[in-house]
């Protein structure tokens, strides 16, 4: 069977789904380096500014750095201070994204280069949870062939996510936690 034509948007776009976000190996556990997943996009690393969080610059489909807009459950999820990424939450509360680029909807109008539309979890009719530790330590690490000495970084990340009723059919909660220890 050939793919159907998609005749309601002029985007193109991918959605990473929850199985991706949780699965696919990340690096400090930051979502925002699977935006590049897209084939589209491309990171120019953390922009450190006078904020007390680095800001990924992730260029898609050629535009700008600021360029991109971020959306967080559908409400702009962008800094207004640099106009990039707000910190995305951690995997285990994020459900899916989808990036998007290429003569967007009007819906996605703030900004020109592309759109990173973001969803996170909710709760259900039954309790659920999830706890969770990512161990990184150099005594456990192979030495590179060329260095003199092994890495010494020590970084532990924890925390939890717990979802459920309020009030069965109709309300639900869902709230998660992660810490990181890094010595």
């Amino acid at each position: 069977d050939a793919a159907l034509v998609e005749t309601r948007s002029t985007g193109v776009g991918q959605v990473i789904d929850n199985v991706r976000v949780l699965e696919l190996p990340l690096n400090g556990r930051q979502v925002s380096d699977l935006i590049v997943l897209s084939g589209a996009a491309v990171n120019g690393g953390a922009l450190n500014t006078q904020r007390n969080y680095p800001s990924p610059s992730i260029s898609i489909a050629g535009g700008s750095y600021n360029g991109v807009t971020y959306l967080l459950d559908g409400g702009t999820h962008n800094d207004p201070y640099n106009n990039l990424s707000l910190p995305m939450p951690f995997p285990d509360a994020l459900q899916e994204f989808k990036v998007e680029t290429s003569a967007l909807t009007a819906q996605y109008g703030q900004h020109a280069a592309g759109a990173v539309n973001a969803v996170t979890k909710s709760g259900t009719n039954q309790f659920h949870g999830d706890l969770f530790e990512f161990v990184r330590n150099g005594s456990l690490n192979a030495r590179n062939a060329f260095a003199v000495t092994r890495d010494s970084l020590k970084r532990n990340q924890f925390g939890g996510v717990i979802g459920g009723p309020v009030v069965k059919n109709k309300l639900f909660f869902f709230g998660g936690e992660q810490s990181t220890l890094l010595r």
